[in-house]
């Protein structure tokens, strides 16, 4: 176990595994870095160097009542990226780890980033005239609906393995939805379109062609924003096709970093 305490004095918990070409995973909103169990092995044998960090409020990083919103989290990885000396990683985030990397690309551009992937999560998710991928087609007057649904909302729709289910609940920490809603809120006002379309790396966009939180077609439309995206769908998945179907998923992700020749 190692620590990154940030400028505004949070301690986050990180690990790194392997050499090589950094790539860093960052989890989803309440999730921690064991839900990455079933990438980390078969990216190392990759050649690459696998880092995940659990961000602020998250896993075994501290837990406070300031810094809750996308802006901060985007800092928070920067000033991992620079503490560890990383030249141009691949940035993989899930839900609101997708989130934190647009956080991140707003404040600092692309320029040391090699390539984003991002899963199962739109860059808007309030439903107006021109977006109809918005959080169960919420919008701006229904935001509160949405926050309380959230943490009722069963996110998976395949059966995860025994495996993953032993290591997560292993390494399992316990997260105040209530105390974190203002994070919640932060994300949920955000738009990200402005920054998709400004990237000038590649970009997969992985869904869940059976998500629960927004129609899957999403991935298609925010790929055709981004001047080098692209979109893949993981069939029969829900949120978290990582953990769901983590076969087809390394698959998708590993063919993509072939394809950087990095």
């Amino acid at each position: 176990m190692a620590t990154l305490t940030t400028r505004d004095d949070v301690t986050l918990d990180y690990h790194t595994y392997g050499q090589g070409q950094p790539i860093i995973l960052i989890a989803g909103y309440s999730g921690n870095q064991a839900t990455w169990t079933a990438q980390i092995h078969g990216l190392m044998d990759m050649g690459l160097q696998v880092i995940t960090y659990d961000r602020r409020n998250h896993g075994a990083s501290s837990s406070v009542s300031y810094g809750m919103r996308m802006s901060r989290h985007g800092q928070d990885l920067a000033e991992l990226i620079k503490m560890l000396q990383l030249k141009r990683p691949i940035l993989l985030g899930h839900s609101m780890g997708a989130s934190t990397i647009w956080a991140y690309l707003s404040l600092y551009g692309d320029d040391n980033i090699a390539a984003i992937i991002t899963e199962d999560q739109v860059p808007l998710m309030i439903s107006q005239k021109d977006w109809s991928y918005g959080l169960f087609d919420v919008n701006m007057a229904d935001l509160q609906v949405a926050i309380e649904r959230l943490p009722q909302t069963k996110l998976t729709r395949l059966k995860l393995s025994d495996e993953i289910k032993l290591v997560i609940g292993q390494n399992y920490q316990p997260f105040d939805f209530k105390f974190n809603q203002p994070l919640l809120l932060n994300s949920l006002i955000q738009d990200w379109r402005d920054v998709v379309r400004r990237e000038q790396v590649p970009h997969l966009f992985i869904a869940g062609d059976a998500s629960p939180l927004w129609p899957a077609d999403h991935a298609k439309v925010a790929s055709n924003m981004a001047p080098k995206g692209r979109y893949a769908m993981v069939k029969g998945a829900g949120h978290i096709p990582h953990l769901e179907d983590p076969v087809t998923f390394n698959t998708i992700v590993r063919n993509f970093i072939r394809e950087l020749r990095i």
